[in-house]
């Protein structure tokens, strides 16, 4: 873990390509050189980036340097690697793509060479082709995160093969009000890949949750084994299933996408890893799993105000092997001296309209029934509704978060509605720690998922 802490948390840093005018570079050299952290300018002909004092190679820096980042041409790449490797620097990142994914002859053999160089000097390596970190924590960046706007930190870490996807990530995660501890995208792999991440964030304080894209693995037994020794879940999203997008791979990363099946084989084997269809489940899977309790058990209670919802959801319950919960008859009683006679009281308790007046006692009755082990509640309110008497909505969010903190089980909102709707949902429920997400399809997979890890971590 320490060895990998200097793309985390380096104290010096070189920018070997730093750019001061608008192409490939310049975000990353903009923001490091008006950072906190000690950032050098590396540039062959200028004497000035930014206003900073630039050095016409890496060894020129008359200070110890733990982290270069390489921004130059792939004709160039190699030479900057072995000054790095003169100047002792302990950990590269190669955001410089045109190598083994090209399939062109003189590229491959590059980025061979720069393989070897890493074994045989040490020294670790990123990339090529990748954006490279970010650590939300400390704002350190090799990407075009602008930590200039609201960052939400959290406890969700990315592993992406893909680079630039990392970024868009990011700024989807964003928007949905996920928090995220690290993102590290790794390219081609000529060194550090997702064996190597999967151990550091295991052991790294800030991360309880792992989001993987993956599109192939090189070292097929040490990933088996390091899957052996996780306790935190991996949520991943596996490419190559069909020749069509193995193919494509190839051309991306220069990966060999491998056979379909025995990828799934190795994630059936482990329920600390689970495969998802693509990336809105992801997210919404680990959202979820980042800040709920794990569940005792399969059965799920209802909340809803459409009945409709409320059976498509049943459904999914259905599909995923778990149980509608079968809710005691003091809950049915305790929620009908609140509810209008219309209203349905089995299990889904549709609410339908009286949900302003009823939904609080329906949460606190649905929690304390013991046949209950997680609790869905689909939001319906529309937008005029929600607008009037949205701030009634406040008392139950409290209500979710006390209770799940205090029985141990875990409450996903699923909003159905307009973008307006959606926000003004999440933005209140943030202040609780109550996920919230469009699919009722996800809610309910995320159950079944942390049931399934919940019975992992207790036959470790």
């Amino acid at each position: 873990m320490n060895e990998l802490n200097i793309f985390f948390e380096p104290k010096s840093i070189a920018i070997i390509g730093a750019s001061e005018t608008l192409k490939f570079g310049f975000p990353t050299t903009q923001y490091l050189l008006n950072s906190k952290f000690k950032t050098y300018p590396v540039h062959l002909y200028k004497e000035t980036i930014l206003g900073h004092k630039a050095y016409k190679n890496v060894k020129d820096i008359p200070e110890p340097v733990e982290l270069a980042i390489i921004l130059v041409k792939n004709d160039n790449v190699l030479g900057a690697v072995k000054d790095c490797i003169e100047k002792k620097v302990k950990g590269i990142i190669i955001e410089t793509a045109g190598f083994a994914e090209t399939n062109i002859d003189k590229y491959v053999k590059l980025q061979k060479q720069i393989e070897n160089l890493a074994k045989k000097s040490g020294v670790r390596i990123i990339g090529p082709n990748c954006v490279g970190i970010t650590n939300f924590y400390n704002k350190f960046t090799s990407t075009e995160v602008d930590f200039n706007e609201p960052i939400l930190v959290g406890n969700i870490s990315i592993i992406a093969q893909s680079g630039v996807l990392g970024n868009v990530f990011i700024d989807w995660g964003m928007s949905q009000k996920i928090g995220f501890s690290k993102s590290i995208t790794l390219g081609n792999k000529v060194d550090v890949d997702e064996v190597d991440l999967l151990e550091y964030l295991q052991e790294d304080k800030n991360t309880k949750v792992i989001t993987m894209y993956l599109e192939g693995v090189k070292r097929g037994k040490e990933f088996i084994n390091v899957l052996k020794k996780m306790t935190k879940p991996i949520i991943v999203v596996k490419n190559g299933k069909s020749d069509i997008s193995a193919r494509a791979i190839q051309s991306h990363t220069g990966s060999i996408a491998g056979n379909n099946e025995i990828y799934d084989a190795i994630f059936r084997q482990f329920n600390c890893i689970f495969r998802v269809n693509d990336f809105y489940e992801m997210f919404n899977i680990a959202k979820i799993f980042s800040v709920q309790p794990l569940p005792n058990g399969k059965n799920v209670a209802i909340i809803t105000g459409s009945g409709s919802l409320g059976i498509l959801a049943c459904d999914y319950i259905n599909h995923e092997g778990l149980n509608l919960a079968k809710l005691e008859k003091n809950t049915i009683d305790q929620i009908k001296e609140y509810a209008p006679n219309w209203v349905s009281l089995k299990n889904p308790v549709d609410l339908g309209p009286s949900q302003f007046i009823t939904l609080e006692p329906a949460l606190r009755a649905l929690y304390a029934d013991p046949n209950v082990d997680s609790i869905l509640f689909i939001f319906t309110v529309p937008k005029n509704p929600l607008k009037n008497f949205g701030y009634s909505f406040k008392k139950p969010f409290g209500i979710i978060k006390n209770l799940t903190e205090k029985l141990n089980k875990p409450c996903v909102i699923s909003c159905f509605g307009s973008r307006w709707v959606f926000d003004f949902i999440i933005n209140t429920a943030l202040k609780y720690n109550i996920p919230v997400v469009p699919s009722i399809k996800d809610s309910i997979k995320a159950f079944k998922m942390m049931y399934e890890f919940n019975q992992y971590l207790k036959s470790l």
